[in-house]
């Protein structure tokens, strides 16, 4: 569903590409860099033709003048361009990700700086300069750190950048709402997707003040949260049978459960997750009314490995569960390299 945010920033992309200009697209991790792109591509008029490459470390110049040479057509000898026409998009996505060679340059990033440059570049089999026309470039990528690389201002200057903040609340509630919505009326009967709404809120609450209060420190440098553990929250929600979610209390333990998961079992020590607990049972009450203690949900488990049928559902009480576990790796082990496994909490 689009938002006032994807449609500002593809009213950017429409105008600055459709005017022969280049675009780079940069923002923290999860903020739907990408997605942005992408979705404009999918949906853009039906003269612009587009391919994407994505750039990690290992990267080579051969595979990006292959991706050149792969999706435009050879009009010349020394000629590439897109069918008759038509104008060609490439979106780079990662720009910033290839190694550094030993003189500190990503010869990638300088393939595609020539490319833009002399609008062409050199075949080094035929030894011949191949030009391209009709070509646009739009990247994506995050800020330098983590295996990113500061790029040369050489290939930046030909671009247009913009830089994509964190989605606004309003934003993450409409996305996220429609999303679980949308899940939970396919069974209309139950009833359960008006509590689609106050779940979000919850959620967007508990992700707000996570960001704010949870902060990164030397011993604690993977206390880095971004809207991606956001969807893989709803994400865990939608993986259940709609069958097995009776009424509002079953709704609220799994999403509970994946909020833990994916939020709380990342915290290192006991007052870590006791603040987090507790911050949880507070928005419990706030926006869904459950008067619950904290130890009817902390040790709640949902998962797709107590029944033959590997449905997803609420798992038994630890102490049930662990036997039959123990059964299932002795089975494993008899067919298969033994591992000698102990079934403690984390691990289940």
């Amino acid at each position: 569903m689009p938002t006032s945010d994807t449609v500002k920033f593809k009213y950017l992309l429409h105008t600055l590409l459709d005017g022969g200009r280049n675009i780079l697209i940069s923002g923290e991790t999860g903020v739907g860099k990408s997605v942005i792109v992408k979705d404009f591509l999918m949906k853009a008029p039906e003269h612009i033709v587009s391919a994407m490459v994505n750039f990690s470390g290992k990267t080579s110049t051969k595979n990006l003048q292959d991706a050149f040479e792969g999706n435009l057509e050879a009009k010349r000898k020394t000629l590439l361009g897109p069918p008759g026409g038509k104008k060609m998009i490439f979106f780079i996505d990662d720009i910033n990700m290839p190694q550094l060679d030993t003189y500190g340059s990503q010869p990638p990033c300088e393939l595609l700086r020539q490319a833009i440059d002399s609008t062409g570049f050199y075949d080094t089999k035929k030894l011949i300069f191949k030009q391209i026309k009709d070509t646009r470039f739009a990247c994506a990528c995050a800020p330098p750190g983590g295996g990113r690389n500061a790029v040369t201002p050489r290939l930046f200057r030909h671009f247009n950048m913009v830089w994509v903040p964190e989605l606004s609340e309003a934003s993450m509630k409409v996305i996220f709402t429609s999303i679980l919505r949308g899940f939970l009326d396919l069974d209309e009967a139950k009833g359960l997707n008006i509590f689609a709404e106050p779940v979000i809120r919850a959620q967007v609450d508990i992700y707000q003040t996570t960001i704010q209060d949870f902060l990164p420190t030397p011993s604690k440098c993977h206390y880095t949260f971004n809207l991606r553990d956001m969807s893989k929250v709803v994400q865990g929600v939608l993986m259940i049978d709609l069958k097995h979610l009776s009424d509002k209390a079953s709704l609220v333990y799994l999403w509970i459960h994946e909020t833990f998961r994916v939020f709380r079992d990342r915290l290192i020590n006991a007052d870590d997750r006791a603040k987090f607990s507790k911050m949880a049972h507070e928005r419990l009450e706030n926006y869904l009314t459950m008067d619950w203690e904290l130890k009817d949900f902390e040790h709640i488990l949902f998962g797709n490995y107590e029944t033959a049928a590997r449905h997803y559902n609420k798992l038994s009480d630890v102490n049930t569960l662990i036997p039959r576990l123990d059964q299932t790796l002795e089975i494993y082990n008899s067919d298969n390299s033994p591992m000698n496994l102990v079934f403690f909490s984390d691990c289940i």
